[in-house]
């Protein structure tokens, strides 16, 4: 508790103490956490998927019909536009996203292995082509464009004020999947993971739990997307596509599958800003530096970032009884 609480009290000061730019890094890696602990969440039934990415387009479509301004609406190409305050918007492209994980879990997640993994990949290109070639409901190639949150008359139109709405929403994702990993309904998930037979002939509803997850990491992601694209100001359909899943899939190898929180945020903090920078001074660098890295964390590190502590400790133990032996 006291590491958690000092960690928590850094991330308070560091858009304080950080140059702003640097917030326009930290910003969407905390963002793209959230749809690494719940990719990661997903995993611990046994289930890899391949479309997180299609669930924060979702929650982003979603909020941003609801949000869009009249101007939008006027010299645009979209025609559903209901101008709900932001964070509504927000909550409902949570929510959208969670209908569509439910539906989506129900019928896939019988099939389950890689066939999951190819049904997620493909309904991911799928929402991404619809979006593309309906523009009077998502807008075409150009996508839709909306407002910053605000509250009431303040619009939290800076970096430092929509810093502290990610981190908020970083929290409640890491708690509520914390308390799932860490309550009976989290060691259930880890005994399908382990073996499904066997978890099916102790009478485990192996549908009921997977379903469960998937459509609780569809509402998150969906809420992270919403977030996303108030962040970015539009969504359009090249924003969460193929290569964004494979990055969340990236952060978490690199993080630690086996840390329900930890690892992936530290993932997220850690590929999601190298990755952005590379984009904007190195072209074409970003898939060999993220090469490197993983084949890097996968030789020295298996389990991942979040194991450097430990590795640590180990050699500092493994140190004092050379010495006391010497």
């Amino acid at each position: 508790m006291i590491f958690v609480g000092v960690v928590l009290a850094l991330a308070i000061v560091v858009p304080f103490i950080v140059p702003t730019p640097i917030l326009t890094y930290l910003i969407p890696a905390l963002l793209w956490a959230i749809g690494c602990m719940t990719w990661n969440a997903i995993a611990r039934v046994g289930q890899f998927s391949m479309g997180q990415a299609a669930f924060y387009a979702i929650g982003g479509y979603a909020s941003a019909m609801l949000t869009a301004p009249a101007s939008f609406a006027y010299g645009g190409t979209v025609t559903l536009i209901f101008q709900w305050p932001v964070f509504v918007g927000v909550l409902c492209g949570g929510i959208a996203a969670a209908i569509v994980a439910l539906i989506v879990g129900t019928i896939t997640l019988r099939i389950g292995g890689l066939f999951f993994c190819i049904i997620t990949l493909a309904f991911g290109e799928l929402l991404r082509i619809v979006a593309l070639n309906q523009p009077p409901i998502f807008g075409g190639g150009n996508g839709i464009t909306v407002n910053a949150p605000a509250i009431g008359n303040w619009v939290l139109s800076g970096k430092i004020p929509f810093y502290f709405v990610a981190l908020g929403a970083v929290i409640l994702t890491a708690v509520v999947i914390s308390r799932i990993d860490k309550s009976r309904l989290g060691r259930t998930f880890r005994a399908i993971a382990a073996n499904q037979a066997l978890a099916a002939h102790a009478g485990i509803q192996l549908m009921k739990y997977r379903v469960i997850i998937f459509t609780v990491g569809g509402f998150f992601c969906g809420m992270a997307g919403a977030l996303f694209t108030h962040y970015l100001r539009v969504i359009t359909p090249t924003v969460f596509g193929f290569t964004e899943s494979i990055l969340i899939l990236l952060m978490c190898a690199v993080g630690g599958y086996y840390s329900a929180v930890a690892g992936p945020i530290l993932g997220a903090l850690v590929l999601s800003p190298v990755g952005d920078y590379l984009t904007s001074v190195l072209q074409g660098g970003k898939p060999f530096v993220f090469g490197i890295v993983v084949l890097l964390v996968a030789f020295y590190l298996v389990n991942g970032l979040v194991d450097i502590p430990t590795l640590v400790r180990r050699a500092i133990v493994k140190r004092r009884k050379s010495t006391v032996t010497a």
